[in-house]
């Protein structure tokens, strides 16, 4: 019991430390706070991952974000920590198939390097197909049995943390973002989650939520 709880809290860790948020300032074509990581590198190599996507899971997070939106702990703090920044007249995310597709990638690839930047050296709004102004990101991982689709989405409302531990929250409440993608892939004892935010609405087309074996491609 006790190598248990040492394992939950490592991967607990793992999830919060290491998930970083980021959101693209229109019309610059680079993240808010970071250096313009966006270079085109020789790709060196393909790794194929299989693993498990839940996509059905993943989809059942628009629910929660809206719920948070739209109610009374929608809140973040200010660059201070001195008063809570109240995020008023939010109106719910639409999700958006497009978008649930890039996170898929995206949730491969940080398998195989947990970064906002591609196993490839670009930077990870480089999948976002043309046209959406506002874009963002969440990720996160840790062992299967902890990452459920409300850990996840608990971890990433960072409620007891300071404003600079906030960012995947502000992500979440941003009033610049009028949709997003969700994607959960299982490999090799983890589980990989992604959140892609986007504004316009572009994938307003439904697909069948992809469950089950998958093999992935990822370019190094």
């Amino acid at each position: 019991m006790k190598k248990r709880v040492v394992r939950t809290i490592v991967a607990m860790t793992l999830a919060m430390m290491l998930s970083l948020g980021t959101a693209v300032v229109p019309g610059t074509g680079m993240a808010a706070a970071d250096s313009p990581l966006g270079m085109v590198t020789v790709q060196a190599a393909t790794v194929k991952l299989t693993g498990t996507y839940h996509q059905t899971d993943a989809r059942k997070m628009l629910k929660k974000i809206n719920k948070f939106r739209t109610g009374k702990n929608a809140w973040y703090w200010n660059e201070t920590n001195s008063a809570k920044v109240k995020a008023k007249g939010l109106k719910n995310l639409t999700y958006d198939y497009k978008l649930e597709k890039v996170a898929m990638k995206r949730a491969a690839e940080i398998a195989v390097s947990f970064s906002h930047t591609r196993p490839n050296g670009q930077l990870c709004f480089s999948l976002y197909p043309d046209g959406y102004m506002w874009k963002g990101e969440n990720i996160a991982m840790g062992t299967s049995g902890l990452m459920t689709c409300s850990n996840t989405f608990k971890m990433w409302q960072e409620t007891n943390y300071p404003y600079s531990g906030q960012g995947h929250r502000r992500n979440m409440l941003s009033s610049g973002f009028t949709s997003v993608g969700i994607a959960c892939f299982e490999y090799k004892g983890a589980k990989y989650w992604v959140q892609e935010f986007g504004s316009p609405l572009i994938g307003k087309k439904m697909t069948k939520a992809v469950d089950g074996k998958k093999t992935v491609k990822v370019a190094k």
